[in-house]
């Protein structure tokens, strides 16, 4: 058996447990009333003790296991047993980016907020370690600029390349999520990501972004989203960024400043590694009805014994 792969499925039922005990010690520390006699020493020499004596309380013990041992089986132990139908491992992830031109403005003293998404998209693009990145850079329309590649030379230097000027301007997230869902369709990495970046809200496209995030969500495409506007901005429209990330199982970041937006990309990758080493069971070696039959034997054991060897009454 693999102890590290055995859980409860009901552990609540574990509860149980303290009060059990604490029943089964009272009725094993009752005392007896004792007898009084006047020469006690006859009855002495005629109880001296025996195996049967010794083992009265023999039964007692019994029923104290069986009735830990069903309430074990209550709470269904169970040991999951090996996955056959988990995808191949690793992370597929298309960064959509907004290039709009409203991106042009400053992020900080040193750099716009184009130029810091394209140097924090670079530094992530370098920590993936074999993990496959694909890039769409979105205004009124979408346009996917390099397909899903761990080849990190190439996609930095499509990073390098994001700019407005590429197609109309606007805000059309929800075409940008589109075409990042249509690069992860046939993807068969365990986990299929999409990190939405931009500083507006959605202004143009015919699909909306909520019935884009839909169709991330049935095809099990997780959408983390990034607001990233400066102090006091109210251009992003925050309420549907964070349900489109609910929606998919993903998370929002309100990223404010540079530094905000490398902090969100490292959570990204760090809660995307992480998911991808945990352990998932979809089948189970239930131990619980072998607890509930030994406890049955028991049982019977017992009332065997109060009814013959250790029977207290003629």
């Amino acid at each position: 058996m693999n102890w590290s792969a055995v859980e409860f499925a009901t552990p609540l039922v574990l509860l149980a447990v303290v009060p059990a005990v604490g029943i089964l010690a009272s009725l094993f520390l009752q005392e007896r009333p004792a007898a009084v006699v006047a020469d006690a020493g006859p009855l002495a020499a005629a109880s001296a003790a025996t195996l049967r004596t010794r083992l009265r309380r023999l039964p007692d013990v019994i029923r104290a296991f069986a009735i830990l041992l069903l309430i074990l089986a209550a709470a269904r132990p169970r040991e999951g047993l090996a996955v056959t139908s988990l995808p191949e491992e690793g992370i597929d992830i298309v960064a959509v980016v907004d290039v709009s031109s409203s991106m042009s403005q400053s992020a900080s003293a040193e750099e716009t907020r184009l130029q810091a998404a394209r140097r924090v998209l670079d530094d992530f693009a370098g920590t993936l370690e074999g993990d496959r990145l694909g890039l769409v850079a979105f205004q009124a329309r979408a346009l996917t600029l390099s397909p899903l590649t761990n080849d990190v030379d190439a996609i930095q230097r499509r990073i390098d390349g994001l700019g407005p000027g590429l197609i109309e301007d606007g805000t059309a997230i929800g075409l940008g999520i589109t075409e990042g869902v249509s690069l992860l369709e046939d993807s068969q990495a365990r986990s299929r990501v999409i990190v939405l970046l931009t500083d507006g809200e959605n202004n143009a496209g015919e699909i909306e972004p909520f019935a884009a995030a839909r169709v991330a969500q049935a095809l099990g495409v997780r959408v983390y989203t990034i607001g990233f506007a400066g102090p006091g901005s109210q251009d992003v429209d925050v309420p549907a960024l964070q349900e489109m990330a609910d929606l998919t199982d993903g998370a929002y970041f309100d990223a404010r400043t540079p530094e905000d937006l490398e902090e969100a990309y490292a959570e990204i990758g760090a809660l995307e590694r992480s998911r991808i080493g945990e352990r998932e069971f979809i089948a189970w070696r239930e131990y619980g009805p072998w607890l509930a039959f030994v406890a049955a034997g028991l049982v019977l054991g017992e009332l065997l014994l109060r009814s013959t060897w250790l029977r207290r009454h003629p």
